[in-house]
């Protein structure tokens, strides 16, 4: 499950505590550009808090990168969730739940940014893709979408002290993708990064088909020094290179990934990128996944946290509280990369 007043329940809001009955997550409709894949429109959500503190979130939701994979339904069409009926629900658990005083982000300000688009956040583009049925039209709008949001976080969160980038799924590669934008928008905070079950094992040369599919280019962090796709060839692209780039480039951030060592989704996503699901995709998941961590966790200002299993996300989940590897619980790894940026290496 990933999530989503009027001006005067906001303006009492900030003197006094939100009632049971009253609404603490407001929606905002931007309107213009912006869309989901299927044409519906698309809103983001805001949880206001200490305005020093500011959690950017990037929803999960699938992908599709062509005619076959379009029309499949294994991504996320139009805005679906609701965190504010969620919440009258009860049913708001993991970093959503404000009322459990473990939770590292209880008193955030919290921008949830949906996602509908298949394309990672990182589109911009209305592409006409042909399937078994003929020509028909995906709106990969999730860079609009997501620049929007940030637009609208930076002109009413204008000075935090601290900043956390998370996402989970494909959320977790917009959380990487738009980290240095977001460090540039507020240089003077300690910004920390978490991609959830987000750790792009993929068959080699998918980004030559993402980039275009997507119109990528158009968001591309293309100032970060060697991100530049202009001397870069995209059949050779790969995450860890991303990481690698945007690591060096803000150093004084701290970036991390969870991933669980057999997540069911990111296996299947791993045998659709290469047109062949196998038996043996599970074990050459895991070992290219342990291989990714290897090489990104050379970098000084990244830590990683991998636990046993295949479920795929966590930080949307009850068992954001109660994962364990060793000694070392989930929350606590989350909460030290917050506070200080750099939480280790556990496994």
């Amino acid at each position: 499950m990933c999530f989503r007043v009027a001006l005067l329940v906001l303006l009492v809001s900030v003197a006094f505590p939100a009632g049971p009955a009253e609404a603490q997550w407001e929606t905002i409709a931007p309107g213009g550009d912006t869309v989901c894949s299927d044409g519906s429109p698309w809103k983001f959500f805001v949880h206001r808090g200490d305005p020093g503190k500011l959690l950017v979130e990037f929803e999960g939701g699938g992908a599709c990168w062509s005619g076959a994979t379009c029309e499949l339904d294994i991504y996320t069409r139009r805005v679906t969730v609701d965190p504010e009926l969620a919440r009258q629900q009860g049913l708001l658990v993991g970093i959503y739940d404000r009322d459990n005083p473990e939770n590292p982000f209880r008193d955030w300000t919290h921008v949830y940014v949906p996602y509908c688009t298949g394309d990672l956040h990182w589109g911009s583009a209305a592409t006409t893709h042909t399937g078994s049925r003929g020509e028909f039209v995906v709106q990969h709008k999730g860079a609009v979408n997501a620049a929007t949001a940030l637009a609208w976080t930076a002109e009413n969160v204008p000075a935090p002290s601290q900043v956390f980038v998370a996402g989970c799924s494909a959320g977790g590669y917009g959380a990487i993708f738009w980290a240095p934008r977001i460090a540039a928008q507020w240089p003077a905070a300690r910004l920390a990064h978490l991609s959830d079950s987000a750790a792009g094992v993929v068959a080699p040369g998918l980004f030559s088909t993402l980039l275009p599919a997507w119109n990528a280019a158009a968001a591309w962090p293309g100032f970060v020094t060697g991100l530049d796709l202009a001397g870069l060839d995209p059949a050779a692209i790969s995450l860890p290179q991303m990481y690698d780039a945007i690591l060096a480039y803000n150093p004084g951030a701290g970036f991390a990934q969870f991933n669980t060592t057999f997540d069911a989704t990111q296996i299947f996503f791993y045998g659709i990128s290469k047109n062949e699901v196998s038996l043996a995709d599970a074990a050459t998941w895991s070992a290219q996944m342990q291989a990714h961590l290897a090489r990104i966790e050379l970098n000084p200002n990244f830590s990683s946290y991998l636990a046993a299993g295949t479920e795929h996300c966590v930080i949307n989940r009850a068992e954001f509280y109660t994962t364990t590897v060793g000694d070392r619980r989930l929350v606590d790894f989350v909460r030290e990369l917050a506070e200080t940026g750099s939480a280790g290496r556990v496994r």
